[in-house]
Parts: structure tokens; sequence; C-alpha cells
């Protein structure tokens, strides 16, 4: 059974294409896990940035120092009508605070108990250890975070909390 040239080619061609495309769909998927989208819990996101009247360096806002740059209108030797300024409406910025949370895990027989968080940066934090119950308070601006408690050494759940589905406990600050 003999197959042409040109059936080969046309298999090779169509092989390729298939590769080239399941390339580009895992290239995709490994962009998506790597970019830091790993669940989509954050925190609260940040209110709009204030663009209008931000001062500079120099202390002088945005508008001042469109003015400073053109010349005055006395000083204009025309006849054309003075055109009114158009400042952008301003908009007020709302700090949102942290709030203080607070963490229990009950093991009276453990020696070491810690928090780790992606509020922590997943960095151990220690906890103190009070009639059997390990405590901590930490400030976690207002959102839903992942996190564990290490208890010598081994990773376990906070009992009650809903669970992400990285395998983690979920907190939510408000």
């Amino acid at each position: 059974m003999k197959k042409s040239k040109s059936f080969w080619a046309a298999a090779s061609l169509l092989s390729l294409a298939v590769m080239a495309l399941a390339g580009y769909s895992i290239y995709q998927r490994m962009a998506l896990h790597f970019s830091g989208d790993t669940v989509g819990v954050s925190p609260v996101p940040p209110p709009p940035a204030q663009d209008a009247a931000e001062p500079d360096q120099t202390g002088a806002t945005e508008p001042a120092r469109n003015q400073a740059a053109e010349p005055a209108a006395e000083d204009k030797k025309t006849t054309e009508p003075a055109k009114p300024e158009q400042t952008a409406p301003k908009v007020e910025t709302v700090k949102v605070k942290a709030v203080k949370t607070a963490f229990e895990f009950k093991a009276p027989k453990a020696r070491s108990v810690e928090i780790s968080g992606s509020f922590t940066s997943w960095k151990p934090r220690a906890m103190k250890k009070k009639n059997g119950i390990w405590k901590v308070e930490i400030y976690i601006l207002p959102g839903t975070y992942p996190y564990h408690f290490n208890v010598d050494g081994q990773k376990k759940l906070d009992p009650g909390k809903p669970k992400a589905p990285i395998g983690d406990s979920l907190v939510t600050v408000e």
C-alpha cells in the first residue's frame, strides 16, 4: 500500500497544525497559572485613583501647573473671549483601614503553632499559647484570604471555616 508524496505532506502539515494549537493552549493555561491569579480571592479593590488636583513634588496642584505654563489672559493681546477653565470633578478617596482579626487554634499538646496566609505573604507568624488555646491577632485589610496553621511543622486547617479550592481555610474580613 503505497501513498503518494502529497498525502504525506498534507498529513505532516496537519500534524504540525495540531501540535501548534496544543502548544498554544498549554501556553495560555500556564500563563494564567503563573500570572498570580491563583484562586481569585483578594482584598477589596482600592477606590479609583484621584486624577485631578493631585499635588506634585513642588506642592502645586495639576491645574495650578497648567495655569503657570500658559500666559495670563491679560498678557494676551488677542480679542478672543476667555474660555472657562475645565477642571475634572474631585473624587474623594476613602482610606480602607486594616481590621484587627483574632485567630485561635485549640491544640493543648502542641509545642508550637504558627499561622500562614496570603495576608502574611505566606510567612509563618508565631502564636501564643494560653490555657491550651493558641491565639494571635493580626491587622488585615478587608477581603477574603486563604490561610492555614502550622502545628508542630504540620499543616492544619481551621475547623469550622470555609475551605478554598487550593486546600486552605478562608477568612473573610469586613
